[in-house]
């Protein structure tokens, strides 16, 4: 904090906060906008974040402003941290603010891998791995591999690319092939390729379109006359609408 003298000399506390409320609604323009610590990302992605600080009027209104452009920096979730700050313009640019936006990216590569054993009791191996914003357009890339001990396995590559049109909308791409081995239940695999499109909002519904190739076979010639009459290669396209209602007081621990 600062310090101020009062009537018998004595120096007492500056009190800033008093200080904002008399020059809250005073008129400013805001001189510059300073981005540091992009390495990857790209200038129009800030841009498109940072113009709303452009037209702040007043100092109540860029403090807003700036609030609203962390939370949106955060929800794209490549930086590990955000920091933005407002100080004085230039001298020769009186009532006008400069703004510094300060920004830590998060690692480029992800690597992840597991084991389990699935509900029909196959043991599968897993490993996957991500590219987090590599060229620079907050998207994200993630090839998974599924191994299982018997016939099962799949393969999906993912794109996640957060705010499209700088709207609270994500949208990811999917395309995958899933082979899936019921022989010890019904004697059948079933082997899906295909792409699905899902769109997730800021609110509670989510719109997902599916265009799935389908094939079952009988490699053990066992299988059921109500498999046997699937056999063969389909194809499948829906739609989707999911919309989730939540009202649990802690999402965490109820």
């Amino acid at each position: 904090r600062g310090t101020m003298a009062d009537q018998a000399g004595q120096k007492q506390p500056y009190d800033y906060q008093e200080r904002y409320r008399h020059v809250r609604q005073k008129p400013l323009s805001v001189y510059s906008v300073e981005v540091k610590g992009d390495e990857r990302t790209r200038p129009g992605l800030f841009a498109k974040v940072l113009d709303p600080v452009y037209r702040a009027s007043t100092l109540d209104e860029l403090r807003v402003r700036c609030v609203e452009a962390n939370a949106v920096l955060n929800s794209y979730d490549i930086f590990d941290r955000v920091d933005i700050e407002m100080d004085a313009g230039p001298r020769e640019h009186p009532d006008s603010a400069k703004v510094t936006v300060e920004v830590s990216e998060k690692k480029k590569l992800n690597l992840k891998g597991g084991a389990y054993v699935s509900q029909q009791g196959e043991g599968s191996m897993e490993v996957s791995v991500g590219l987090n914003n590599a060229l620079g357009y907050a998207e994200k890339l993630d090839v998974e591999f599924i191994k299982g001990h018997e016939r099962s396995n799949s393969c999906t590559l993912a794109w996640n690319q957060p705010r499209v049109g700088n709207v609270d909308v994500d949208v990811v791409t999917r395309a995958f092939q899933q082979v899936s081995c019921s022989k010890r239940l019904s004697s059948f695999d079933e082997t899906a390729r295909g792409i699905s499109v899902t769109a997730v909002g800021g609110g509670p519904a989510t719109v997902d379109y599916s265009l799935v190739w389908r094939e079952i076979a009988d490699p053990t010639r066992l299988a059921s006359k109500s498999v046997r009459h699937q056999l063969g290669h389909s194809l499948k396209s829906s739609v989707s609408y999911t919309y989730q209602v939540d009202e649990r007081d802690r999402t965490v621990r109820p």
